[in-house]
């Protein structure tokens, strides 16, 4: 398993409309959600950086970086984040995730072999947002940005790419692993 040579990207860039509020700093379980997915990442990172345009996260232990495409959504946050990062490979993951643990992670990171992106699959469908990318990929987003194709899944079937499946039999398996908070009603359930 590839460990310690591993930049953890966060996105944390979205302009949170249906939150009403910044995203990253809304408490869930008595926490931040930024800060389950930097506890997750930190044991396996060498660095971790959060893409955000706006937000305070002095409390923890990261740079952080704005979008160098603001306004073309969660590609330019990809873009940014590879831009920055200073390892070969990064973890990739949403702000609004934080029950995806650490094991998640490492599982990514033990099949993701032979390809510049390996995504997370659940249930019929995947996570593009969520998944180990080669920093070698940062081109085919900052030309999909410039040419104005800001799609997530239309870049990433550009390049080399794999989708891990995730499901019971993992040890680190839930219902709610791929728990995605958008709104308020979403943190009351």
């Amino acid at each position: 398993m590839i460990t310690g040579q591993v930049t953890g990207i966060i996105l944390a860039g979205g302009e949170s409309k249906r939150m009403g509020t910044l995203k990253p700093l809304v408490e869930y379980k008595g926490k931040p959600l930024i800060r389950w997915l930097y506890d997750a990442l930190s044991p396996i990172c060498s660095e971790i950086i959060i893409i955000a345009n706006s937000g305070d996260f002095s409390e923890l232990p990261v740079k952080v970086y704005p979008d160098n495409y603001p306004g073309t959504g969660p590609a330019a946050g990809i873009e940014a984040g590879l831009g920055h990062c200073s390892t070969s490979l990064a973890i990739i993951t949403s702000c609004d995730t934080p029950n995806l643990p650490t094991a998640f992670f490492e599982y990514l990171l033990a099949h993701h072999q032979g390809f510049d992106i390996s995504i997370a699959g659940h249930d019929e469908t995947n996570e593009p947002l969520i998944g180990v990318y080669s920093k070698s990929v940062h081109a085919a987003y900052k030309n999909a940005l410039i040419t104005g194709d800001p799609h997530p899944p239309r870049i990433m079937k550009k390049c080399s790419w794999q989708e891990i499946t995730v499901g019971p039999d993992q040890n680190f398996w839930h219902p709610d692993l791929f728990l995605n908070l958008n709104t308020p009603s979403d943190l009351k359930k």
